[in-house]
């Protein structure tokens, strides 16, 4: 749901992809349901405060009271909550849903519930993945297992994308999926904090804790899990060819862009690429070397994703700036201009004069290089804007991360999405490191009207590269990779303790990811027998539910496949 197009009109048969959905309601009282759908409110005018997001507010809040069925007279309530201007807020609706009986130790039912709502139509809007993270977050669930949730959904939906059509074998089909989602139900187990188990069951069946497998879906809905409903949902949310971006290059050269392709990213936690209902693509900003893996392995350590792409673009002339980078370092070093350029950081002298002059003097062996880069930057990132906007991607959410030109590429991107029309649901989080562009108000509040979640700008205010680098701009405005920009949408975040200079980004992207909230493979995640925090290099997050998911099989298989009991010393959430 991204649109009221997309609410309206969606590209698949309405009444089929609902079955697959909705089914029964939360088994949960009237009061527990009021109080998920004002969660729901209050979470959107929180998140989408602006006039211009009141019609999806509207929109959303629709949806999910039609979903909960919920009596007529309380639409227009859970709309007025939705405008931001009722004063109320979570808490009290939060421990309505806490002290709800059916949802003790397990309220990843409510957002497994969002999850499913939200793809019922074979889109996955930015600003729903949005909700589903905050209402994860007050709800105390780990986002990781949404996650993993959202993981087992598209393997379930994918598993039989070749439904074959013959009328004669449907009734076979339709009894070997409905045994296919038994067994995903029968070992999916994963546990977390204190021993609370939580039945992930592969995506589309509630979990199993104390109630069976239809409380959501219903059973009629199960046994359409899989089917040709299942495979249009799939369909419409990773396009037509179903390869994501791994296939898409440019065919022909666009303006001045020469190359423009998406490499995918292989994590060694993760193992290869795997189609997700989330999607991260990564932008570099300059090449050390001409080595088959330049473009990807600056970003080895970023997990922000199960499937994740690194752009590929104009690398010939990014190797030329990586390579002029390393020169003038080498020479402001043997020139001894180190102690001046501190100086003239510390007194906030911008001015060309200020400079060396033996600085000056080697300055245009980095000024073509960095002149033709800046320019086919802003114009990779127009060509990036056109590819969203056609959903090269599926209609999928799309965070976006880049360091110096990759951040440049993402801030035209993202104005090109805003001056375009038609981009918002599209980009869930924009992650800029060091990025060198204007920090003028009005551009950046434009760029931050198609980002639904987080919208990152990561400064250095000691960069004497990127200020020299940008010195003429500097003159008359401020540059975004040196300083805050003034935008009550954008994150601020200071990197001014691990960077030092620009030419640092790349060496230490790991950290930086991990400064600005990004998950990484050293990133802290939750041990799922202790419940602590734990590295993932001791063990992966997703090899440890594996783990507990094998373990589990055997005393699961004990276990009725129609119904798991909670024990009564379980904690709640």
């Amino acid at each position: 749901m991204s649109s009221k197009d997309s609410c309206q009109n969606p590209n698949m048969n309405q009444q089929t992809s609902t079955e697959v959905i909705r089914g029964k309601k939360l088994d949960i009282s009237e009061a527990g349901l009021y109080a998920y759908a004002a969660t729901c409110s209050l979470t959107l005018a929180e998140l989408f405060p602006d006039p211009c997001d009141h019609d999806y507010n509207r929109l959303c809040v629709k949806m999910i009271c039609r979903h909960l069925k919920l009596n007529e007279r309380v639409e227009p309530v859970m709309i007025f909550l939705s405008e931001g201007q009722s004063g109320q807020s979570h808490n009290t609706y939060i421990a309505l849903l806490l002290e709800e009986s059916n949802l003790k130790g397990k309220t990843i039912l409510v957002v497994q519930d969002l999850v499913l709502l939200a793809v019922h139509n074979g889109e996955y809007d930015s600003r729903q993945r949005v909700l589903v993270r905050r209402i994860s977050e007050l709800l105390n669930v780990p986002f990781q297992l949404v996650e993993f949730y959202e993981h087992s959904l598209v393997r379930l939906l994918s598993e039989d994308h070749n439904v074959q059509t013959d009328v004669e074998q449907q009734e076979t089909k339709r009894r070997h999926k409905v045994r296919k989602i038994k067994r995903y139900a029968a070992i999916s187990l994963a546990t977390i904090g204190g021993g609370t188990l939580l039945g992930l069951t592969g995506g589309l069946a509630a979990p199993l804790i104390g109630i069976g497998v239809g409380t959501i879906l219903g059973g009629a809905s199960a046994a359409a899990l899989g089917s040709t409903a299942g495979v249009a949902i799939i369909g419409s949310l990773f396009g037509v060819a179903g390869a994501g971006l791994t296939g898409y290059k440019m065919k022909k050269r666009v303006g001045e862009v020469e190359e423009f392709e998406f490499q995918p990213l292989t994590l060694a936690n993760y193992g290869a690429i795997d189609e997700q209902l989330h999607i991260a693509i990564a932008i570099t900003g300059w090449l050390n070397d001409e080595a088959d893996d330049n473009v990807v392995r600056p970003w080895q350590a970023l997990a922000a994703s199960r499937e994740q792409y690194a752009l590929r673009y104009e690398t010939k002339y990014l190797i030329e700036l990586g390579q002029a980078l390393e020169y003038i370092l080498s020479m402001a070093v043997s020139l001894a201009t180190q102690e001046a350029l501190k100086y003239t950081i510390l007194s906030s002298l911008v001015s060309a004069v200020a400079w060396p002059a033996a600085l000056l003097s080697i300055a245009s062996v980095i000024d073509n290089p960095w002149s033709v880069c800046c320019r086919r930057s802003s114009e990779v990132g127009k060509q990036l804007a056109h590819v969203l906007l056609a959903k090269q991607h599926g209609k999928r959410p799309v965070t976006l991360v880049g360091f110096s030109l990759g951040a440049r590429v993402i801030y035209y991107c993202l104005r090109e999405m805003a001056e375009i029309g038609g981009g918002k649901g599209i980009i869930q989080d924009a992650i800029l490191l060091g990025t060198p562009v204007t920090n003028n108000k009005s551009e950046w509040e434009k760029c931050s009207k198609v980002v639904a979640g987080k919208f990152i700008n990561g400064y250095c205010s000691e960069d004497w590269l990127l200020r020299f680098l940008y010195r003429t701009l500097s003159m008359s405005s401020g540059v975004a990779g040196l300083m805050p920009i003034k935008c009550k949408k954008i994150m601020n975040i200071d990197l001014s303790s691990i960077v030092g200079g620009h030419s640092e980004y790349s060496d230490k992207l790991s950290e930086l990811l991990a400064f600005v909230g990004l998950n990484t493979k050293n990133s802290q995640v939750f041990d799922t027998e202790s419940g602590l925090k734990k590295s993932n290099s001791e063990m992966p997050y997703m090899e440890k539910v594996q783990s507990n998911l094998r373990s589990s099989k055997s005393e699961m298989c004990l276990r009725s496949s129609k119904h798991v009991t909670v024990p009564s010393t379980m904690p709640s959430n």
